[in-house]
């Protein structure tokens, strides 16, 4: 990601839709990801054991909104 503000989203893991395997946080981290990028936002994702962090540019913060509900994540 380039040098710029950015913004960072939380989701709680035990929130997450059935559609997502909360046992397995790379695979879900990888296709938010993937579906950010297809909705062209740039983002990386990382996760602990409650929750993932999606880090984006503040520019791309509605954009990745827009994605995310769409993937029913908020």
């Amino acid at each position: 990601m380039s040098a710029g503000i950015t913004s960072t989203i939380r989701l709680a893991i035990s929130t997450l839709p059935e559609n997502f395997d909360g046992s397995r946080i790379v695979a879900v981290m990888e296709t938010i990801e993937q579906e950010l990028y297809e909705g062209g936002v740039y983002a990386s994702a990382t996760a602990d054991s409650m929750t993932i962090e999606i880090t984006v540019q503040t520019g791309q913060l509605l954009d990745a909104a827009k994605v995310l509900s769409e993937l029913e994540l908020i």
